[in-house]
């Protein structure tokens, strides 16, 4: 039996299919333009430089002045979805500011996250989307919550973003389209 597929976009340069596939944000140029001005107006964009003190302290990392102050707010992340071997758990995936490749079976628990890792939450309503990874950067749009978290495996995040359930819309077959023939040239 042969399952229906549904596709979705996230206004902010990424594009879902419900269970399936997530589109490049490099193929989202046209998408990135339908984007609510007054929507990102209103998120300040917080690079992740600035999510630590620097210098690093005797007693480690600290969370800057800057994140702290952007808790519980909408904020603006560029940067990388990890692309992990097991795949993202659904409705989630994680965001770094370089490239990440983990290797869940090789490594276990000795991952290459750095520290500035923020888990990525679909809305509650899509918390059963599987999200494939996506090449190159991407601008996501969310709710920020700082402090720490420990999911069902037993993975500690520090940061994560919640996305808003309108973040979506439904793809057409051009999207789709091209969506699939990026496929046939990925490497």
């Amino acid at each position: 039996m042969r399952r229906a597929q549904r596709a979705f976009v996230l206004g902010l340069g990424i594009t879902l299919l419900a269970c399936q596939c997530l589109i490049p944000a490099r193929a989202q140029s046209a998408l990135a333009s339908q984007t609510v001005a007054g929507a990102q107006a209103n998120a300040q964009l917080l690079p992740f430089k600035d999510f630590f003190k620097f210098p690093v302290a005797a007693r480690g990392l600290e969370i800057s002045p800057q994140l702290q102050q952007a808790d519980g707010k909408p904020v603006r992340l560029v940067g990388y979805m990890v692309k992990q071997e097991n795949g993202s758990q659904p409705g989630q995936f994680l965001l770094t500011p370089r490239p990440v490749q983990m290797s869940e079976h090789a490594d276990g628990d000795a991952d290459d996250l750095p520290p500035a890792t923020v888990l990525v939450k679909l809305a509650p309503e899509q918390s059963t989307w599987l999200v494939p990874h996506a090449r190159g950067l991407i601008e996501l749009q969310g709710t920020l919550s700082v402090g720490r978290q420990e999911a069902a495996d037993g993975r500690v995040t520090w940061v994560q973003l919640q996305l808003n359930p309108e973040a979506t819309k439904g793809m057409d077959a051009t999207e789709m389209s091209n969506y699939l023939r990026s496929l046939q040239h990925a490497h």
